[in-house]
């Protein structure tokens, strides 16, 4: 049974310096209109109103609906499917006000994930980020008055002309402003993105690597567990939503260019904006051979601190991991280990995850 739902919302007030997601700029598609496509949509899946477990509105900047549309889609949600236990909506500081949290109450959104992404206006500026540092405590403020306590904050390390000092800042803010959880990516630079254009160059491994081994002594000191490589929480509110991917498990997607995995088929739905407004989803879909889904398995789980549970892998692809695995296994003995069942690699090698799983699934 398929327990997720994923749905994008691309509008946004201000293109952000970094972002190479799907969005589309306030006033040039109206909002009602979309979002009377995407129900529809979801409508048309014919998903079991007692199935799902977790939905997440990103974006975009779902947000920056007004109280009247995000009435409309939250309305929606929490009629057709009330047995959500994670219901996450994705917010900027600047847009999400008190009356937008109290409806977000109202219909059963019972977690907020924030893009914070600096502590530094001048950081957000060079990001072209819409809010500057007091709209951020302000919205937290907010959020705590009105007793919404399990929040996300999102941050961004590695960022141009960003100094430890920086770091140290976001880490006492973010620590200050006691969410439940806490995500530090570091800053990837896509192409297309105002900072790949402007020709920014990359932190070098080196200071990334310093910078992420102060954030996890920090947040680790506080209390936060890491339980994926960007991603630490308080014990208790891991993303449930972000575990069906990081699980490798079925998940619906719905709106622009929204991805969903359904029985070993990925779809993404049309990059058009055009397309989509006329109902005209044009999904590219992509049938998972079974190499490729135990590839995917693998990848995907091993991005956690808790690795993948030997028995899950045995019953989902019929063989014995150890076994099959043995000669990959000795490639890198020295960067895993098995515990309690489950295969992970070791934390201190967390953060250098993508060789070591080059090494271990190069021949699959």
């Amino acid at each position: 049974m398929v327990k997720s739902l994923y749905i994008h919302i691309p509008f946004c007030e201000k293109i952000c310096a970094y972002c190479d997601f799907a969005k589309v700029m306030n006033g040039t598609f109206s909002h009602i209109g979309y979002l009377k496509i995407l129900l529809q949509e979801i409508k048309d899946k014919n998903i079991p109103e007692d199935s799902l477990k977790t939905i997440y509105i990103g974006g975009g900047t779902p947000s920056c609906l007004t109280l009247s549309e995000l009435d409309l889609l939250l309305g929606y949600l929490n009629k057709h499917f009330p047995s959500v236990e994670e219901f996450t909506l994705e917010a900027n500081p600047e847009s999400l006000s008190r009356e937008k949290i109290i409806l977000c109450q109202k219909y059963g959104v019972n977690r907020i994930s924030l893009g914070a992404q600096s502590s530094n206006d001048k950081i957000l500026k060079t990001l072209n980020r819409n809010h500057r540092n007091e709209d951020l405590i302000r919205c937290c403020h907010d959020l705590h008055e009105l007793n919404f306590d399990n929040f996300n904050l999102d941050f961004i390390y590695g960022l141009p002309g960003m100094s430890k000092e920086d770091l140290e800042n976001d880490i006492k803010l973010s620590l200050s402003l006691k969410s439940k959880h806490l995500s530090y990516y570091s800053l990837q630079i896509e192409k297309g993105t105002l900072l790949y254009n402007k020709h920014i160059m990359p932190t070098d491994d080196e200071v990334l690597r310093e910078m992420y081994d102060y954030l996890l002594e920090k947040l680790h000191e506080a209390g936060y567990e890491r339980y994926e490589v960007s991603n630490f929480a308080l014990p208790g509110y891991e993303s449930k939503h972000n575990l069906t991917y990081w699980h490798d498990e079925n998940y619906y997607a719905a709106g622009l260019s929204a991805s969903g995995y359904v029985e070993n088929t990925r779809y993404t739905n049309t990059l058009s904006m055009t397309k989509y407004m006329k109902g005209k989803f044009d999904p590219v879909t992509e049938r998972i051979t079974p190499e490729g889904e135990e590839f995917e398995f693998l990848m995907l789980n091993l991005r956690l601190v808790s690795g993948f549970s030997l028995d899950t892998f045995s019953t989902r692809f019929h063989k014995d991991f150890l076994t099959s695995y043995q000669k990959e296994i000795n490639r890198v003995k020295d960067y895993v280990e098995i515990k309690n069942g489950y295969f992970a690699i070791k934390k201190e090698y967390l953060y250098t995850m993508d060789q070591i799983l080059l090494e271990l699934l190069k021949e699959i």
